[in-house]
C-alpha cells in the first residue's frame, strides 16, 4: 500500500505492527506513514493501549484462575 497522505493502513496492519510482527522491510513504509498522519498515529496509539489492557486482563485471569484452582473448603465430617 502507498504510505502517502491520502491512503491509510488498515488497523489490522496497524495491530501486528503494534505486536511486533512485521518484517522491517514491511515496517518502513509504515513509520514514514507515522511521520506524516495524524489520523494513523490515533489509531496506532489505541490500538497500543487496547494491546496493553488485553495483556493485563489476561495475566490477572490467569492470576485469578491460579488463586482459585486451590480448593476453597473442604468436606466436614458430622459425627
Amino acid at each position: 500500500m502507498n504510505a502517502g497522505f491520502d491512503l491509510h493502513f488498515s488497523a489490522e496492519v496497524w495491530e501486528e505492527f503494534a505486536l511486533g510482527r512485521q518484517s522491517e522491510e514491511d515496517c518502513r513504509p509504515l513509520e514514514e506513514h507515522l511521520l506524516i498522519c495524524a489520523a494513523c498515529q490515533d489509531l496506532l496509539a489505541a490500538t497500543d493501549e487496547y494491546i496493553r489492557v488485553a495483556k493485563a486482563a489476561t495475566a490477572l485471569s490467569a492470576s485469578t484462575a491460579k488463586r482459585w484452582s486451590k480448593p476453597v473448603a473442604t468436606a466436614a465430617t458430622v459425627a
